[in-house]
This record gives structure tokens, C-alpha cells and sequence, in this order.
């Protein structure tokens, strides 16, 4: 069997992989050992054949991406992932072709996830299939949409609440919206909730996670939605492993019609996680080029990743033609055509600072109108604003 290799590793974790590996995967581990000067050693790397190198952390974070991206110019089957000191960028890491990242602090879970995947994509991948993990939905009938944005401050969680209150006025309890921005997440300012519970009680509960479980560390709004709200202190969010992530989406896939979640700004390792198990992903910019830039990046890093499954919608928010970018202009700068244009409006920042989504307090505005035609491009059935029985928040 191809070896896992570890290069650039230090004894510290060289060690911690070795002992978070499961039977099986751990007796693949191997040691490069050999000296390896910035891209000169790749190839004596790549002769051995591994199915994973895990470049560093004893290497400077700048070497780190010269070498994972000379293997990816390599064109071969390998997998790589990165171990850094906190100085990679991960926009740039994936444009590298590296599959996942690691940080002195990342627990086992997520050590233990991060290179599981990896392997299981090289596996994929050499067998001529897709190099994508094989998406975890055995039991799973729900639509997961994600909500991606390259850039804080698009208006993600603006867009991610609203849809989901579309949804439930269609599949009335049958919608759950998951709040994956685990450090500084708004999903349940913006709907006007007081959550009893978020997704750090339901991780930090004993005993296994089942949905009848985890159902109860739901809050209910009252369009018929419900959220799992994000931990109410940073410090908790860390505490969410990507495996355990994983879980949750896949079991709200098994009891709901829909799964909307709401990410963190950028391409996290949850978000990734999350992207495997998606049968939709909304990607937001705003009319700026910086905005569209970024998020051709993450387009490619799609496209190299091999994450085609899902179906793609490309939103532009607040679209205002007076900024001096035209429609062609922006869908050739981000490399994918938009489908929606959701107009500048001065209502939604006020009714997020009131906690009422726009769909509710003005269902016929032009911003709710855009985020109709996004509930029917995702039911696939047509939606009448004027005959939803919506209800605002209590």
C-alpha cells in the first residue's frame, strides 16, 4: 500500500499523527528523513511512490507552499497537506493544490479527519475516479445548501437566514438552518433568537450523537425554521471538530427537506467538510473586484479539489451598476456566469439590526423578490410571496 510520508515533520507531531491514526492507516506512516532544499527534493519524494505527504511544520511556512505546489505541477496522484505555524493563507494553500491544513493546535479530530480524507481522495483519484472524498450520504435524503463567500461582510448570514425562511414557508418544519461561523457567528442575532442551546452543547454532550439527539439542541423560530445556533463564546468553537461537523450535516440530511448552512468568511476545514456533503453551494460577492477576484479563486480551488458534484448558484449582492463594473465584467472576472442580482437596499441592514428577516417584515420588496426566485431555483417549484402564510419572529 502507498506510505503516508511525513516531510519536514517535527518529533512532536510526527508523533501526535502517529498516535491519533487509526489500525490500519498508522502502519503507513513514513519519515523523510533526507534533507529537502526548497523544490530540489521533490523528486525524490514523488519517486516513493506515497499516496499523502504531510509537508511540515519544521519547515518556513513560504517553503511549505513552494513545495505543495511543485508536487501539484508534478501532476501526479498525491495528496498533500500542509502542517504550518499559522503564517499560510488558505486561499493560497488551495490554490496550491494542498487538501487540507494543520496547525500546531488542531486536536486529534481534526488531525485524524484531515489526512483521512486526503488518503481517501488519492486513493480515489489514482483509481481514475473523482478527487473529491466520497460524500457521506448513505442515509441522507435532504438538500445541504451552503452559503460560501471568499470575503467577510458579502452578506452571507443576510442571505443564509432569509433563504432558509423561504424554504420553511414551503417545507414548514422541515428546513434547518446550521450556523458553521463557530467563533463569531450572527445567524441567531439576525432571526431575533434567544438560543437555549448551540452547537457546542450538542458536541460537548455525553454520549453518542444521534438525531433524536441532537434535535433537542435545536431552537425554533417561528417561520417553522430551525436553527442550530453557533457557540455564544469563541473559545467553544474551537472546541467543533470537522469530523463531528460532518456528523451533524449528515444527520439533519437524514430527518430534514433542506439543510442551509452559513459559513465563516474564506474556505475553513468545516466549510470544506461541509462543501463534501453539499448537493447546492451559493457563492455571494459583492460589486467589487477584490470581492469577484477572490472568489474566482475559490472557484479554481473547486475545480482542482474535483468538487463538481454539487450544483452551482452564483449570487452578486447589492448589485448596483454605478459602480462601473457591467455583468459580463463581473462573471468573467469570477469565471462563472451570475444567475441572481440581489439590488443595494437600504431595509436590510435595518431589519438585521432588528432581527427580522427582510422576507418577512416586506416579502415583495426587490431583495425578497431575488431571494424567491432562489427558493424556487432550489425547490424547483414556483413560490408566490402573497400567499406564504409567513409570521414574524416572536
Amino acid at each position: 500500500m502507498r506510505p503516508i510520508l511525513l516531510v519536514g515533520s517535527t518529533d512532536a507531531m510526527a508523533r501526535r499523527i502517529h498516535a491519533v491514526l487509526g489500525e490500519g492507516v498508522r502502519e503507513r506512516l513514513r519519515l523523510w528523513t533526507q534533507p529537502i532544499a526548497e523544490t530540489g527534493g521533490i523528486d525524490a519524494v514523488l519517486w516513493t511512490r506515497p499516496a499523502v505527504v504531510v509537508l511540515g511544520p519544521g519547515l518556513v511556512d513560504k517553503v511549505l507552499l513552494r513545495l505543495a505546489q511543485a508536487i501539484d505541477a508534478a501532476d501526479t496522484d498525491v495528496e498533500v497537506v500542509v502542517a504550518h505555524s499559522g503564517g499560510v493563507d488558505t486561499d493560497a494553500a488551495l490554490a496550491a493544490g494542498v487538501r487540507g491544513l494543520l496547525v500546531k493546535t488542531s486536536d486529534d479530530d481534526t488531525i485524524r479527519a484531515t489526512i483521512g480524507r486526503a488518503l481517501v481522495a488519492a486513493e480515489r483519484h489514482a483509481a481514475g475516479e473523482t478527487m473529491a472524498p466520497p460524500r457521506q450520504t448513505a442515509v441522507s435524503s435532504g438538500k445541504v445548501t451552503t452559503v460560501l463567500s471568499p470575503k467577510g461582510g458579502a452578506g452571507k448570514t443576510v442571505l443564509s437566514t432569509n433563504l432558509a425562511v423561504g424554504l420553511a414557508s414551503v417545507a414548514p418544519r422541515g428546513v434547518v438552518l446550521v450556523d458553521l461561523d463557530l467563533q463569531f457567528g450572527d445567524v441567531a442575532y439576525a432571526l431575533g433568537l434567544k438560543p437555549r442551546h448551540t452547537i457546542y452543547d450538542a458536541v460537548a454532550g455525553a454520549g453518542p450523537l444521534d438525531i433524536t439527539t441532537l434535535k433537542v439542541f435545536l431552537t425554533h423560530h417561528a417561520s417553522d425554521l430551525y436553527v442550530l445556533c453557533a457557540p455564544d463564546e469563541p473559545h467553544r468553537g474551537e472546541m467543533v471538530s470537522v469530523e463531528v461537523v460532518q456528523q451533524i450535516i449528515t444527520l439533519l440530511a437524514s430527518e430534514f427537506d433542506h439543510v442551509v448552512v452559513d459559513t465563516a468568511a474564506g474556505l475553513s476545514e468545516h466549510t470544506l467538510a461541509t462543501l463534501d456533503l453539499s448537493t447546492d453551494v451559493v457563492f455571494l460577492a459583492d460589486m467589487d473586484v477584490p470581492s469577484v477576484r477572490h472568489l474566482n479563486k475559490v472557484i479554481r480551488a473547486f475545480d482542482r479539489l474535483g468538487m463538481k458534484k454539487a450544483k452551482r448558484h452564483f449570487l452578486l449582492n447589492r448589485a448596483d451598476a454605478r459602480v462601473g463594473l457591467s455583468m459580463l465584467q463581473v462573471a468573467t472576472q469570477a469565471g462563472l456566469a451570475v444567475d441572481l442580482e440581489i439590488p443595494l437596499s437600504k431595509q436590510v441592514p435595518v431589519t438585521l439590526n432588528e432581527g427580522v428577516p427582510i422576507i418577512l417584515s416586506d416579502p415583495k420588496c426587490p431583495v425578497s423578490r431575488k431571494v424567491w426566485e432562489l427558493v424556487e431555483r432550489l425547490t424547483d417549484s414556483h413560490v408566490s410571496p402573497a400567499r406564504q402564510p409567513l409570521k414574524r419572529s416572536a
